[in-house]
C-alpha cells in the first residue's frame, strides 16, 4: 500500500489518495476474477484486478491526462 501512496503522493493530496483508495477496494468488491477493470471516481480514472490472494492489485491512476503506472497491491 505504501507503494501507491508513494507514485501519487506527488500529484495528490493523501486525503484524496485515501478516498481514492477506499474507492477502488469498494469498487473491485463488486467485480469478480482477475481481468483487469477500468473505474472512474470523479475526474481520476484507474485500472484493476483482483489477486489470487483476494487482495486488489492497481495497475494506473490517471490524474487529469497523466497517466501514472502504481502497479502496486493493496
Amino acid at each position: 500500500m505504501n507503494k501507491f501512496f508513494d507514485y501519487l503522493e506527488q500529484d495528490l493530496p493523501d486525503c484524496v489518495i485515501r478516498e481514492l483508495l477506499h474507492y477502488i477496494r469498494r469498487f473491485m468488491e463488486a467485480m469478480a476474477g482477475e481481468i483487469p477493470v477500468e473505474g472512474k471516481m470523479g475526474g481520476y480514472r484507474f485500472c484493476a484486478s483482483r489477486g489470487e490472494d483476494g487482495g486488489v492489485r492497481v495497475h494506473w491512476v490517471q490524474v487529469g491526462r497523466q497517466q501514472i503506472a502504481v502497479d502496486a497491491t493493496v
